[in-house]
């Protein structure tokens, strides 16, 4: 990864050549794939870049496709609707697939009457030359008729796919704007990227898998036809073996659907725990939990695994079953037919060819089906589940903005699953156990101020979603009077700059910006940003402090013009001025003509609200104005303890520097592409996966059995002057001996690839998770879009799973096929025909290389052209809250289809370049035939007649087996794009650094033991290499149970301290010690082990509260339940039914921020560590589980040392000692006492009006 994104293109990653365009409609370009020159010349020359191809055309892009698709819409029906939308295109398939079918019927026919130039007794029965020439010419136009529909077929079927896509694309982006994600346990970003990535695909195939499928019949009837047109009643037994193969296939192709099933189930799981892993790598690190969630995804993994493994069994049984009917059908034909003679054999296996054609593709069929409709079936269940209620929009002239009438809501499971996608698997997907009621009977005028006012999982955010319309609404109405804007709890940020942040898809208005700016308190954070509001940030916003991202989060809101503001708890985590400045500036300021919605969990600054309401278990318990809420008396106390707050600010924080955060400017890095041939270093680690040298001599060893086996039958069922008796003798005897080493040679080779392929994914997977888990958090998540990982970890880990080795051994078949007819061809042919071959060789070789150098790079292109669709989509699903109620559809819709049209044209260049191959490829082999049937029969030599006429019958499948091979070939230098992009996360990428203290040797046999736990001398920390120092010159000294407050402004680096000590950060000078031991003598894990952390954002996943609680499986379930219960965690709403055994969603959705920091401060006081690093971990929280929080931390880390950051002083003047920082230095940090003997210093009268407000 070396380029950095153009920082003034946030959405797409590529840019299309806008000049050419691919059109559907230019019938001679499409049909001749004279499209392609243009960009083949270009690529002869140099590596093809996305300037280079071709963009799709209007006809066929997102838009069109989707109108069309919708027009038609049933979602009780999707195959109906689907084919409803592209009926004629779909027909033009199906007509096209029949022509091309038949002519491969007609081969027999072909075959049959060319015998006649070869099989005569007598030199005076020879044909006329003049027929000779004029059959040649009929046969080459045969062939080139095969050869030009052939490719045009498939490529026409690729177009349907593609458009397929991009409606289907469009309608999941629609319906997950529409779909309560936070109500469903099945539908999590992981799943609908997998949705995305693997199901549409499939669900593109399904009418060209279903045409294959239902003209077999129609095709095993016209090959019996055929058969008995050519051979009469000698066809009846292959006929029965025909029958009999049909039947295997269609038996193994159901039950391989239903396996099938159940990997994409299992592939849905892994891909949300690795969702989840990667979405918060921070807090995964400070809990050293890389290990705990490395075998969780790999027990997902290895279930994936084991239902891929049947698969492969599966299909190494087909391939050993059809090859024992095959040999048992000719054994008992030979046995029964009369006459048996060279020449109705020929026939026979060109007419049994054709058969085992369609029979050898049917197992195939019949699983591409079944895949194609399990991915509809799950699509269509996707687009059948219930959205989110639609609100009531009043349009009369009304002054109720909000109008709730006798409304309850609550949290029930909003997944429906039918029985198509059903599985046992579902039992291990968490239940939504508790599903909270809340009642309420409201009218919010328009222009009111008003306050929800709750601790946590009262209910606050029930009814904000509820207005949004997210829960379920069990009965009553809600009206809305006007546009909507909303400030989630949980701040969404994209990839992009500041500037892009707050003016998302809305127009660019500069008066309003500033204002906006001003407002929400970033003037003086902008500034100190080195490239100002272009700062380009990270995915998450992970560069910023939490206060900053919150207020960046609010901006959004505010610059979004709308009537109705709902702001979810906008100012937790803010330092105290800046609260009070965005309250009467912002709330009370900028948006005082408006109607403001607030949901907190503290009654500060709420003087002003024309009305608060009291939230306590769902229900309204009290409301009424300030006064009236809080009294005289507590309003007294509250003030003082702001203006307490606000002094200390003004006093000890210092204004920032402009220029001392250049550090925080993300560099967001194109994703990595290589160029030219792939490297040989990844070539070797490819080789070496297969098992090296072993596959080379598998694969020799079947082409030296093959080519024993058939060399031997030629010789044998092609001897001249041996009578029909004798030859029937000889096809009894040698048959069986010369198929059946043939046969095991196949399965052996088949389960050798498979076999190792299954091992291949299985280390390449481990290998890329351990790397990502490890990776560096600064170096590369700072850089890198989750979405990309993803769109690895589902599309190239399933090539590598089954297609890499799939192609593999069919390479091999592939050419251990094209090479027998050419071995006989130089054996047993006339010399003349020699410089003929050579020269056609020397051609297609040219042609060849040509085509595998562009192939290469629009691979590359392809692959990483989706990445931006998965990017795009993955983070509208973190604001669908956002973007559902705030934006105009129309432009989400917009962006996206930028991205998808890109991929969709690379797709259209990929298929392309691989059907013009075939067809031109095809094109040169059949003139080549053609002058070789020419020389062969004019220069035919009396006493090889037979032989020659087998010759030139196999050598007419040499055009299809050579295009195979090639395409074979292509696909497997696609996928070793895949390994290159796999390998190079798992080998490349910036993994955690090693511990380096510059400051010099570590001594530490003579150093005394002293009650000194941390201790850091000079130390100066950075995010990553070149950037400015994040923190200067820090140093301090952690006593035994000392208790350190650490205060500063938002964006001082207060939270740098933890990703500091934690090695997140790398240090450039200076020096630490733990415990007396220099932080170079631990390893990164025992370092992090050191430490309980409690941070602002606490770590839950999926799983039970028992499993939260202690991930390694450390602590006795006695142990645990008493700690739970002492620090009541049994007591909150989500806890109160199930215990430990509640069911936690993904990323603890279903909890309220309490509960998770509870949850986490259970989990700290279990792990039982004498150094406890807490991060704001009161910012988010109420009153009264602030107070149980503090309560908790003086009872239970008594003899734990301690260093607190908070965004308040109030919260740590029990502090031993107080630190503040600013601009990531130390401006004071010394015992409390200390700074009140300070004649300057203000905290004589901060503790003052503490005692005098008794809350100290």
């Amino acid at each position: 990864m070396s380029q950095v994104v153009d920082t003034s293109d946030q959405i797409s990653l590529l840019e299309p050549n806008k000049g050419s365009s691919f059109e559907e409609n230019q019938c001679h370009k499409t049909f001749f794939f004279s499209w392609v020159y243009p960009i083949l010349k270009v690529g002869k020359s140099k590596p093809l870049t996305q300037f280079d191809l071709i963009s799709i055309d209007k006809r066929s892009n997102m838009s069109s496709s989707y109108q069309r698709f919708i027009s038609v819409f049933n979602k009780s029906n999707l195959a109906l609707s689907l084919f409803n939308s592209f009926r004629k295109q779909i027909l033009i398939c199906l007509i096209a697939y029949l022509i091309v079918a038949t002519l491969q019927l007609c081969l027999p026919i072909i075959t049959a009457k060319s015998q006649k130039y070869f099989m005569y007794d007598q030199p005076e029965e020879r044909p006329l030359t003049s027929n000779m020439f004029f059959f040649a010419a009929v046969q080459l136009i045969y062939m080139l008729s095969l050869s030009l529909i052939k490719p045009f077929q498939q490529f026409f079927a690729s177009l349907v796919s593609i458009k397929i896509q991009g409606a289907l694309q469009q309608e999941i982006l629609l319906k997950t704007l529409r779909f309560p994600i936070s109500r469903s346990q099945h539908y999590s970003t992981g799943e609908l990227i997998n949705m995305l990535q693997v199901d549409i695909t499939q669900t593109s195939n399904y009418f060209y898998n279903a045409i294959i499928l239902y003209t077999c019949p129609i095709q095993l009837a016209c090959a019996g036809i055929v058969f008995f047109v050519t051979l009469g009643d000698q066809a009846l037994v292959p006929a029965l073996g025909a029958i009999v193969q049909a039947f295997i296939g269609l038996t193994f192709g159901y039950f391989y659907g239903l396996v099938q099933k159940k990997y994409m189930m299992a592939k849905d799981l892994r891909m949300k725990a690795v969702d989840e892993a990667l979405l918060y790598s921070k807090q995964v690190k400070l809990n050293q939990l890389e290990d705990f969630f490395e075998q969780r995804i790999h027990a997902q993994r290895t279930n994936e695994l084991y239902h891929l493994k049947n698969q492969v069994i599966m299909l190494i049984l087909i391939q050993l079953s059809q090859g024992l009917v095959g040999i048992f059908t000719w054994e008992i034909l030979f046995f029964v037919n009369d006459p048996i003679n060279f020449a109705i054999v020929a026939i026979m296996m060109q007419n049994y060819d054709n058969i085992v054609r369609i029979l050898e593709d049917l197992p195939m069929q019949f699983k591409n089906y079944s895949m194609s409709k399990n991915s509809i079936d799950r699509i269509e269940n996707f687009f059948n589940q219930k959205e989110c209620n639609q609100l009531d929009y009043a349009i009369e002239q009304s002054n109720v903005a909000i109008d709730i009438q006798n409304c309850s809501f609550d949290w029930e499971s909003n997944d429906k699953m039918n029985k198509e996608v059903e599985d046992e698997q579902n039992d291990h997907v968490p239940k939504n156990t508790s599903i909270f009621n809340i009642n309420l009977n409201i009218q919010i005028n328009k222009g009111q101020y008003v306050a929800f006012v709750g601790n946590s999982a009262s209910g606050k955010s029930t009814i904000l979603r509820s207005i949004l319309g997210e829960t379920h609404n069990q009965f009553g109405k809600i009206s809305v009077n006007g546009r909507i804007s909303v400030a989630t709890q949980d701040p969404w940020i994209i990839s992009g700059t500041i500037k892009k942040n707050i003016t998302f898809m809305n127009q660019f208005d500069s008066l309003r910006y500033k204002e906006v700016i001003k407002c929400c308190g970033l003037e003086r954070d902008i500034a100190s940003f080195k490239n100002g509001d272009e700062t380009v940030l990270g995915e998450k916003g992970d560069n910023l402090s939490g206060g900053q991202q919150k207020r960046i989060n609010l901006a959004r809101a505010v610059y979004n013009d709308a009537d109705i503001y709902l702001l979810d708890d906008p100012m937790s985590a803010l330092d105290i001025k800046v609260k009070y400045q965005i309250n009467q500036q912002c709330i009370q300021g900028y948006l005082k003509n408006k109607t403001r919605v607030l949901f907190t969990n503290s009654l500060s600054n709420l003087q002003e609200c024309d009305m608060i309401y009291i939230v306590e278990g769902g229900k309204i318990i009290k409301q009424g104005k300030f006064a009236q809420i809080i009294g005289v008396e507590n309003n007294k106390i509250l003030s003082q303890k702001e203006v307490i707050d606000i002094q200390f600010e003004e006093k000890h924080y210092t204004p920032e520097l402009t220029d001392n955060q250049d550090l925080r400017s993300s560099l967001i890095q194109k994703e990595d592409q290589e160029k030219g041939q792939v490297s040989k270093a990844v070539q070797s680690q490819i080789f070496s996966f297969i098992g090296r040298y072993c596959a080379i001599l598998c694969a020799i060893l079947y082409f030296a059995i093959v080519l024993a086996c058939q060399l031997f039958g030629n010789f044998i069922m092609a001897q001249d002057d041996i009578s029909d008796a004798d030859y029937k003798v000889l096809a009894q005897t040698y048959y069986p001996f010369i198929q059946a080493p043939i046969i095991v040679a196949m399965v052996f080779m088949k389960s050798y690839y498979l076999i190792k392929g299954l091992s291949t994914s299985k280390v390449i997977h481990d290998n890329v998770m351990n790397s990502l888990l490890n990776a560096s958090y600064t170096k590369f998540y700072n850089t890198i879009l989750i979405g990309r990982l993803m769109n690895r970890l589902s599309k190239d880990i399933y090539s590598i799973d089954l297609l890499f080795p799939n192609e593999i051994q069919n390479l091999t078949y592939q050419c251990t096929s094209l090479l027998l007819p050419l071995f006989a061809c130089f054996l047993y042919l006339n010399i003349a025909a020699l410089p003929l071959l050579l020269l056609f060789f020397i051609i297609l070789l040219y042609l060849t290389i040509i085509y595998y150098r562009c192939l290469r790079e629009i691979t590359r292109i392809e692959a990483v052209s989706k990445s931006p669709v998965f990017s795009f989509f993955q983070q509208i699903v973190r604001g669908v809250t956002y973007v559902r109620s705030c934006l105009p559809i129309d432009k989400v819709i917009a962006l996206q289809q930028k991205n998808v049209d890109i991929d969709l044209g690379n797709q259209i260049n990929l298929y392309g370049f691989q059907y013009w191959y075939q067809s031109l490829a095809g094109s040169i082999t059949n003139c080549f035939q053609a002058f070789l049937f020419i020389i062969c029969v004019n220069l035919l030599d009396y006493n090889t007649q037979k032989m020659t006429n087998l010759v030139l019958q196999q050598m007419q499948t040499v055009s299809t087996l050579l295009l195979n091979s090639a395409i074979s070939y292509g696909n497997i230098q696609m996928y070793f794009i895949s390994f290159e992009r796999c390998l190079h996360l798992a080998k490349q990428i910036e993994r955690n650094h090693p511990l380096i203290t510059p400051s010099g040797q570590i001594n530490q046999a003579s150093k005394p033991k002293s009650d000194i736990v941390l201790k850091l001398e000079n130390c100066t920390f950075q995010y990553r290499s070149n950037s400015k120092s994040v923190l200067q010159q820090m140093s301090l000294e952690l006593h035994k149970g000392e208790k350190i407050g650490v205060v500063g402004r938002t964006g001082a680096g207060k939270s740098s301290i933890i990703l500091a000590l934690t090695a997140i950060l790398e240090q450039i000078e200076g020096q630490i010690e733990i415990e007396d031991q220099n932080i170079n003598s631990y390893s990164l894990t025992e370092l992090r082990q050191k430490f309980s952390i409690i941070p602002q954002d606490p770590l839950i996943f999926m799983g039970t509260l028992r499993e939260n609680l202690d991930p390694l499986n450390q602590f006795s379930e006695a142990r645990i339940l008493e700690v739970a219960q002492k620090c009541r965690l049994f007591e909150m709403q989500s806890f109160k039914k199930y215990g430990l055994q509640s069911e936690i969603a993904l990323s603890g959705s279903n909890l309220s921020q309490g509960e998770k920091q509870l949850l986490n401060i259970t989990r700290c006081i279990l792990e039982d560590k004498q150094i406890i690093l807490v991060d704001e971990a009161t910012a988010n929280i109420d009153q009264n589980t602030e107070e149980h929080v503090k309560e908790i931390f003086e009872n239970y880390f008594q003899n734990a040392a301690m260093l607190t950051i908070a965004h308040k002083v109030t919260t740590i003047m029990n502090s031993d000692r107080i630190m503040v920082l600013n601009d990531g230095k130390i401006s004071e940090f010394d015992h409390p006492q200390k700074l009140l003997a300070d004649p300057n210093s203000e905290f004589k009268l901060i503790i003052d009006l503490i005692k005098q407000s008794e809350q100290l």
